[in-house]
């Protein structure tokens, strides 16, 4: 049976043809709603999270789910490195970055995806086929049920190399993984243990998100997330190396660990170990103890996906330090508005002047905003003074999407900003919207309108290039 072509059934546009309609014109002058992407501050942040790893040498391995361009994955794995890791959510993703990694492959330079949602059967044969192209070492699965074993034994047979096997392991977030010491996780381990000494797969460590640091509110509480997730990998590791029955068939496993706040943590590191009196010093000097330890061991290898981006969520999470440098409006120790790189532009509808508060609308809801709430503030996203007339160094309007249906947002007084004069609008203006979450706010659109921050003033709302997304599963 011929393999599902996901470029055949889901194709997507021409770059050169976007790059004809869109670039050199004025974003005031595109269609609204759009997906708006600031080239600058997507390279600040990928080059900060890059030196991080670097700095601690630690791995890392970048993942596309947010972003879903060729673009945006260069920028993340970076021309330096001879490693290239990288984590998918859909095996279209993959699909859609195979000829930039094939390039990779042909600069020498070593290629392994992570296929990342525990193995569901009906992805081997795409995996297996994508492993042919890019070749030997190149796809890697979760798993975390031995029932998902039987489809991994399939991939040696259809791509003619051993399929890379690491267990999801549930250090707290609850949403996929097998708890470590458990009857379940040590009949997983033993299962794949023998199916690497039967050469069928290989064992390549063991794989932690720490979803619920999205809940956090500080640098602390991120970092202490961060060694709650890295010591439970290193306890499921010794679980694996002794386990009942088996000769260990290695010494060294790849520990993975990560999401963007937790991540995030090994940039505070660097940031704050070098301040004399940093509150965070005890838990500092902490991380960087289980760090020293584990990599005399295993390998660690860091993983996040937002970070590119960022968005009103991981500001509410307070734990990144800002890639911006230290100047009188900014704070260099925290995130701000200054540091998203999406915005969501949208046209003005109409206007409410008579009711109990001034209220707008614009023709942009749950489709084009996402629908994700963040805990700082109770709206679906904040409206930037981007072409108005304010004195709001933070850049915000006073505006906020208060209310949302399908193709529909209500902008009301953004409510943690009263003091700031309200910014006058008018039917027909575009509005650009920090989205709550960039994940799915870029999923409604196929392609981001590039601009760049760093040019000349006059030049800063000049689309400079059109950046195409994936589609599909």
């Amino acid at each position: 049976m011929a393999l599902f072509d996901a470029k055949a059934l889901l194709p997507l546009p021409s770059h050169a043809a976007l790059r004809e309609a869109f670039v050199g014109r004025n974003l005031k002058d595109v269609p609204a709603p759009a997906a708006i992407l600031d080239t600058a501050v997507v390279h600040r942040n990928c080059l900060q999270m890059r030196k991080a790893c670097e700095a601690l040498q630690v791995g890392f391995r970048p993942h596309v789910k947010t972003h879903k361009t060729v673009e945006v994955a260069q920028l993340q794995v970076g021309d330096r490195t001879t490693d290239v890791k990288i984590i998918v959510s859909t095996v279209a993703e993959a699909e859609h970055l195979s000829d930039f990694l094939s390039t990779c492959r042909e600069n020498r330079r070593s290629v392994n995806i992570l296929y990342g949602v525990p193995l569901p059967p009906s992805r081997i044969g795409r995996l297996a086929h994508l492993g042919k192209k890019l070749g030997n070492e190149s796809i890697s699965v979760l798993v975390d049920n031995e029932c998902q074993l039987q489809a991994a034994r399939v991939f040696k047979d259809m791509a003619g190399f051993q399929l890379k096997v690491f267990v999801k392991v549930d250090t707290g977030y609850h949403r996929a993984g097998v708890v470590v010491g458990t009857e379940k996780f040590n009949r997983l381990v033993t299962d794949i243990l023998d199916e690497e000494s039967r050469g069928t797969m290989e064992f390549l460590g063991f794989y932690s998100h720490a979803g619920h640091s999205y809940g956090g509110d500080s640098a602390l509480g991120a970092m202490e997330l961060l060694i709650v997730e890295l010591e439970g990998l290193e306890k499921a590791a010794a679980h694996a190396l002794t386990a009942r029955g088996h000769a260990p068939t290695r010494q060294k496993y790849l520990l993975s660990v990560g999401a963007t706040p937790t991540a995030t943590s090994i940039e505070n590191m660097l940031e704050r170990s070098a301040q004399a009196e940093s509150p965070m010093g005890g838990e500092i000097a902490k991380l960087k103890t289980v760090i020293d330890r584990i990599n005399a061991t295993h390998a660690i290898e860091i993983h996040a996906g937002v970070y590119p981006f960022l968005d009103m969520q991981q500001l509410a999470t307070q734990a990144s330090p800002s890639a911006l440098p230290a100047n009188p409006k900014h704070d260099a120790s925290g995130l701000s508005t200054a540091d998203i790189a999406l915005t969501i532009m949208a046209e003005v509808a109409s206007m409410y002047e008579s009711r109990d508060s001034p209220e707008a609308l614009i023709a942009a809801g749950s489709l084009a905003l996402g629908r994700d709430p963040c805990k700082s503030y109770d709206g679906w996203g904040i409206v930037s003074d981007w072409g108005m007339l304010t004195d709001n160094a933070e850049g915000r309007s006073g505006w906020q999407v208060g209310r949302i249906s399908q193709e529909h947002g209500i902008l009301t007084t953004d409510s943690q900003h009263r003091r700031h004069e309200l910014a006058e609008l008018k039917i027909g203006q575009r509005v650009r919207v920090w989205p709550n979450h960039a994940c799915v706010a870029g999923a409604g659109f196929g392609w981001y309108l590039v601009v760049d921050s760093s040019l000349a003033e006059e030049r800063r709302d000049e689309i400079v290039d059109v950046w195409v997304r994936c589609r599909g599963w």
